[in-house]
């Protein structure tokens, strides 16, 4: 059933989700909500065997829904029931315009059928060199071992690895541009989660940060599509800011400037976070479960020996692709993906009033007993191939899923594979002593307050 098929929904028997407990008066569960948001979702739905709990952000009411089933009801089937929602919006707008993570509608249908082709399996495989390339020159730094912080060293791993991907440019060594990306984030994901919700121009200290960040990130991008413009061999360059300026739409004319500003810097942000944390969740993973990384290094010293990874190997390295994913299904780069209800509706036994905040909890779902046994535990072979394909529909969804899935999601995937073959196949890493890591949820999930390792190239 799609969301066109899906037949009206009958609220006349049904009750609201009961509330919470905890709740204050004026502030509802915000507090929780805004001193630990992956926490706090995650207690709401471990309270509610039926995957729905009800509670409070300030007088408003919301919902978050945690199964297979009630995620499907509200990104599918009844995905025309909801809309993105005022916070989401003031939260993402100021960064990523009307980018596809923004737009709606006919807006946002036109915007992926424009985008979409450029990021399908069959064109994301012509950027796995970039990928391998940047990581090798990345690690090849640690021929002497070194004390870091995977957290950070992902970040500007992958934010090299987009920008090449994006803009065939560099960022390294843009420290800056990096803290403004993380602040940035912190600040969308305080404006989804917070009470009163103050607009970006009110002129608060943090609000004043945010536009600081925000017109750098902007400006940081708008040069290279000034520069693209300007360049007599624009039409030589291989990435994807060409792909997108080349594209036309049905009525053969191609993006204005504006939105080709705010789907570059979409697809350049989102997919930088994203992959990032990722990594970090899986290095960390590895170098925590030693039987797995011994698998991982059987894999790659047997398939790859030295040489330099390629796409064509990737059907050769199962076991790095279940490793991935499963690092993904404990920490999900999308935990928490907000909807609004833009009329009555319903989810499992229980009316959802328009206006309603509904959270996808994809950090529960993902830990759901019923699907996943001994959820807690590491174990990619839950993705080995007969298990993966007997796991419900939407019970796994990192990329979120429906009408509004990432659309960068294949590329994620490829990249995600490629990352974590190279680095099991030229690194050594061991975590430092002493540390207590968790997840932070700012637009991803990230280890926090980082990962320190030891890092060395291996023999």
């Amino acid at each position: 059933m799609t969301a066109s098929t899906a037949p009206a929904a009958s609220t006349t028997a049904a009750q609201p989700p009961p509330l919470a407990p905890g709740a204050s008066l004026l502030l509802g569960h915000a507090r929780e909500l805004q001193r630990d948001t992956i926490t706090a979702l995650a207690g709401l739905s471990a309270d509610a065997p039926d995957g729905v709990a009800g509670f409070r952000i300030g007088p408003g009411r919301a919902v978050v829904v945690s199964t297979a089933a009630t995620v499907r009801e509200v990104l599918i089937e009844r995905a025309a029931d909801y809309g993105r929602g005022k916070r989401q919006t003031r939260a993402l707008e100021p960064l990523m315009g009307q980018g596809l993570l923004v737009s709606e509608g006919e807006t946002h249908a036109r915007q992926r059928r424009i985008v979409l082709p450029h990021l399908s399996p069959r064109q994301v495989p012509k950027h796995a060199d970039t990928i391998v390339a940047e990581a090798e020159r990345f690690v090849s730094r640690w021929a002497e071992p070194a004390e870091v912080d995977l957290v950070a060293e992902m970040n500007s791993l992958t934010m090299d690895i987009v920008t090449q991907l994006l803009f065939s440019a560099s960022s390294r060594d843009n420290r800056a541009l990096a803290r403004a990306i993380t602040e940035a984030f912190e600040w969308e994901m305080h404006a989804i989660t917070s009470v009163v919700g103050l607009p970006l121009w009110v002129p608060t200290p943090r609000n004043r940060r945010a536009r600081r960040n925000i017109a750098l990130i902007r400006r940081w991008i708008a040069e290279f599509i000034t520069e693209r413009r300007a360049s007599p061999d624009r039409e030589e360059t291989v990435d994807l800011l060409t792909d997108l300026m080349n594209t036309r739409y049905e009525d053969g004319s191609g993006m204005p400037d504006a939105l080709l500003l705010d789907e570059a810097l979409t697809a350049w942000g989102a997919s930088q976070e994203t992959s990032a944390d990722a990594q970090a969740w899986t290095l960390y993973l590895l170098a925590t479960h030693d039987t797995v990384r011994e698998r991982v290094l059987d894999e790659v010293d047997s398939v790859l020996g030295r040489r330099t990874v390629t796409f064509e190997d990737l059907t050769l390295l199962p076991y790095c692709m279940q490793v991935f994913k499963e690092a993904m299904r404990l920490y999900p780069p999308a935990s928490m993906i907000p909807r609004q209800a833009v009329r009555d509706t319903t989810v499992g036994n229980y009316t959802i009033k328009a206006g309603t905040m509904v959270f996808i909890n994809a950090y529960s779902l993902h830990r759901r007993a019923e699907v996943f046994e001994d959820p807690e535990r590491f174990d990619p072979d839950r993705f080995a191939r007969a298990r993966e394909k007997a796991l419900p529909k939407s019970a796994y969804l990192p990329f979120g899923t429906g009408g509004n899935v990432c659309p960068g999601s294949h590329l994620a995937m490829m990249e995600g594979h490629l990352l974590t073959a190279v680095m099991a196949q030229r690194l050594r890493v061991d975590l430092l002593p002493g540390q207590e890591i968790r997840p932070q949820l700012l637009v991803n999930l990230r280890p926090s307050p980082g990962v320190r390792a030891r890092v060395v190239l291996r023999d």
